[in-house]
This record gives structure tokens, C-alpha cells and sequence, in this order.
């Protein structure tokens, strides 16, 4: 409600802030039509339309009608769509009619935005105020998670940009445990998974903003991903023959039921109400299967073949399931390591038919994917990383960032890509945040073997 007043509010004062500097007779003045102000997400991008703001003027045509921003937006920029890195200072009334006025937000951290302008047909002017509102989607802040050696870390990154390491040490007076593999958020907790050196792996339910535990759930040998679904979660295990455990997100209880699923089962992701499952093999990387569990009736329904040792997968804008295979390794002549039938698998979820395509020079046994925020483009670790197209039929041979990565993660709000460096298991590692041109904006200095970012709203 304080956002409806504030809102109306400003919009009252465009209104009010309206005056003419001329009372020519001959001239028929310039009226405001509309001023609506805009609504928009976090980080997102909107066309200002002829419905949002018009400026009226009887004896001129729209092109005639010039505007010029006066002050402009803090938070954001005006732009033409003909050319959306630019920021422009004048634009016209037939601008807005043929849709090309368009506001970008830059994904800070802000409720509201707005631009000044005076507008003139060259005899008459009138001033005003542009309202933006910035919707509620927005980050809050950031987890990375940090797999270290003796005990791993989270450090928080907030929305200035400040990073606090240690944060879970610092909230709860103890370490996170050995080996975390993974983490997730939903509305109430942040979920981290830890497997430890003695096999006795669990969960840790925490306060989502302060990491404050607020459970620890036990019984898992070897856990290594999870999803959040609706109410429930769902737990990759095992390093030999594995199985997907079930959690009651109401209740915060294991359920009995358990699905046994391929050898070294590790990333998972849901498309058309089913569970895919990457079977990566383990520690003797003897599996190329994803498993399809139906979540109706909570059993496997199909298991489909894709390159060997699935590491990590994603979810496109067709529902289409890709999978970054790390492929068999061979430490015969170590520490140069090779490997064989590494690549990238895309499952069509239609007829579970498989396209794959060979990664030649793999980097290791890290092989993480991401996805671009509408879904269609896919950003994948090898020897670099590289962006392919949804609808490509080949690998690009073209490097977006010539630099290995540990982990990739894709911001759900700038786009922008956040990327863990890690030098070893004692050394602090970096999140370094790429724009989607492979333009590096920024660094932060995290824990030892950073693997992950969590971004919570």
C-alpha cells in the first residue's frame, strides 16, 4: 500500500509540475495526454508506449514533438531500440508511438526510478516527471558456496557488493562440515548438502538470510545435489549404485521412500513434471545414463543414454534437458590426464531421443552448464567457457572466455554470468562476474574451491 501512495504520489507531482512558457494565441498549446509511469522487474528492460506517455499537440505532427531528458535515470538507462547501448538525451512523441523508447534497468538494488523532461513543438514547453516502479523481484544476496579441504564455507556477497567469508562459522560458532556439494533456496530456508570424508553425509536446513541452522537432517551416505519442488526435496546419493531420497519440506523429515536410480547420481533438474537424473559413475565413472523419474508415481520411468559421466544438466526454453558429460578419464600417464567421450548430450523430452556432440579437449573432471535467463542460451565449461545456441547442430569453436573455470552460474535477474575460480583446497578462490559478451565486470575474493553461487530474493 505505501508503494501504491508513493506511486500515485509522484504521479500526482508529474502532473502538477506541468507548465506552459507561452501564451501565444496563435499557437494551440501543448497538453499532457498521459503519464502513467512504468512497472517493471529487477534488472529487466521495457518499452515505453504512446499508452504510458503522450504529449498532444493539435497543430503539429508527433515527430514534431521533441523531448529532452532534463535529469535522467539513476538506476537505469533511456534508450532507442535501434542501438540498446546507448543512452540518449532527446527522443521524440513518434518515438514513443513506433516503440523504440526504451527504459533498462541496471539490476541494483532499488523500488522506484524515474527521469525528468521538458518537451517542446518549438513554441510552447512543458515539463514533467516520468515515474518508474521497480517490482519486488530482486536479489537480496548471494551464497557462494566454498568446498575448502578440511571444512568448506559459504561466504555472502549483499547487494553493495560487500562479501563476508566465513558467514556460516560467524552466524552459528561452529564449521560447515567437509566437502558441501551443493546448495538451494526456497522462500523460508537455504538447503546445503554436505558429504563428508567418512561417508556420513546430511543437510543442514538453514535461515535463509542468516544461515542460522535450523535442523540437521541425517542418514545419507554420500549426498551430492538437491532440488526443491513445491513441498518436497529431492537428494541425489551414492558413489556406487545410487539412490534419489525424498524429503518433506513441511516437516523437514526424510520419507522413507527411497528411488534407486544409475551409478554416482549428481546434478538434477525437473522439466514437464519429471525428475532427470545424471548418472555420472562415481568413482569408477562406469555410468552414461540420466534416469527419468515421473513424479506422479515416483519411479523410474525411462533411462536414457548420453555421453559418459554426466556432471551437470539444464532445462531450455523447449523444456529440453542438456547435459555436460565429463567423459572416462585416464590417469595412465598422470598427472596428464585424458579422457574419452566427453561432451554435451541435449535429451528431447518429447521422444527422449539424444543429439550429442564431443568436446575434444575437456579440461577435467568439473563439467558445469548454464543457462541464460530466457532459457536459450547455453554457457558450458570445458577447456574455456563457450555459449551455443539453443537451436545450434554444432559445438561453437569460438571461446567466450578463454579461462577454466570450477563453476558456472547464470544471475536470474542481470544475466550476467558469476564464475568460481579455484586455485586449490587451502587458497581463496574467486566469483568472477562476466556480462553474457564475455566482458568481465567485477571480481570477489570468496573461500578455498568455490563451486557455486545462490542468488536469494
Amino acid at each position: 500500500m505505501k508503494k501504491l501512495i508513493r506511486l500515485s504520489f509522484a504521479l500526482l507531482t508529474a502532473l502538477l509540475l506541468v507548465t506552459s512558457c507561452s501564451e501565444d494565441d496563435e499557437n494551440i498549446p501543448l497538453e499532457l495526454g498521459i503519464n502513467t509511469g512504468i512497472i517493471l522487474d529487477n534488472g529487466e528492460s521495457k518499452v515505453i508506449t504512446e499508452e504510458e506517455l503522450q504529449i498532444t499537440d493539435e497543430d503539429n505532427d508527433e515527430v514534431e514533438i521533441f523531448y529532452t531528458v532534463t535529469q535522467a535515470p539513476e538506476n537505469g538507462m533511456l534508450v532507442l531500440i535501434d542501438d540498446e547501448t546507448t543512452s540518449i538525451t532527446t527522443f521524440t512523441q513518434q518515438d514513443i508511438t513506433d516503440n523504440k523508447l526504451e527504459y533498462i534497468h541496471d539490476g541494483s538494488f532499488t523500488e522506484s526510478d524515474y527521469f525528468e523532461y521538458s518537451v517542446t513543438d518549438g513554441e510552447t514547453v512543458l515539463t514533467g516527471t516520468f515515474v518508474i516502479s521497480i517490482g519486488e523481484k530482486q536479489i537480496n544476496h548471494v551464497f557462494v558456496l566454498n568446498e575448502g579441504n578440511s571444512t568448506g564455507s559459504v561466504s555472502l556477497i549483499d547487494v553493495a557488493g560487500n562479501v563476508t567469508n566465513n558467514y556460516f562459522k560467524a552466524t552459528n560458532g561452529i564449521e560447515l562440515g567437509q566437502y558441501p556439494e551443493s546448495i538451494a533456496v526456497n522462500d523460508e530456508y537455504a538447503f546445503i548438502v554436505v558429504t563428508t570424508g567418512t561417508g556420513a553425509g546430511y543437510i543442514l536446513v538453514v535461515d535463509r538470510a542468516t544461515l542460522e541452522v535450523e535442523k540437521t537432517i541425517s542418514g545419507l551416505s554420500y549426498p551430492r545435489e538437491i532440488v526443491l519442488l513445491e513441498n518436497k526435496a529431492y537428494i541425489s546419493n551414492g558413489s556406487g549404485e545410487g539412490v534419489v531420497y525424498i524429503v518433506d519440506l513441511k516437516t523437514l523429515t526424510m520419507n522413507s521412500t527411497s528411488i534407486a536410480v544409475g551409478h554416482g547420481p549428481e546434478k538434477m533438474v525437473v522439466s514437464n513434471n519429471k525428475l532427470y537424473v545424471a548418472n555420472s559413475g562415481g568413482w569408477s565413472n562406469d555410468d552414461n545414463t540420466v534416469s527419468v523419474i515421473n513424479l506422479n508415481t515416483l519411479t523410474v520411468e525411462n533411462t536414457i543414454t548420453v555421453k559418459s559421466c554426466p556432471k551437470d544438466m539444464v532445462v531450455d526454453a523447449d523444456g529440453n534437458v542438456w547435459v555436460n558429460c565429463g567423459g572416462v578419464p585416464d590417469y595412465s600417464n598422470y598427472p596428464n590426464v585424458s579422457y574419452t567421450d566427453a561432451g554435451l548430450s541435449k535429451i528431447n523430452i518429447e521422444d527422449n531421443s539424444v543429439v550429442s556432440w564431443e568436446i575434444a579437449n575437456p579440461s577435467g573432471t568439473v563439467k558445469n552448464i548454464a543457462i541464460s535467463k530466457d532459457k536459450t542460451i547455453i554457457y558450458y565449461l570445458a577447456d574455456a567457457v563457450y555459449a551455443m545456441d539453443i537451436t545450434a547442430t554444432d559445438l561453437p569453436t569460438t571461446k567466450l572466455i578463454d579461462k577454466s573455470f570450477y563453476g558456472i552460474d547464470v544471475h536470474p535477474v542481470t544475466d550476467k554470468l558469476w564464475l568460481c575460480e579455484s586455485v586449490d583446497a587451502t587458497t581463496a578462490g574467486k566469483v568472477e562476474v562476466y556480462l553474457a559478451n564475455g566482458t568481465k565486470e567485477t571480481e570477489y575474493s570468496v573461500g578455498a574451491m568455490p563451486n557455486s553461487s545462490v542468488f536469494v530474493y
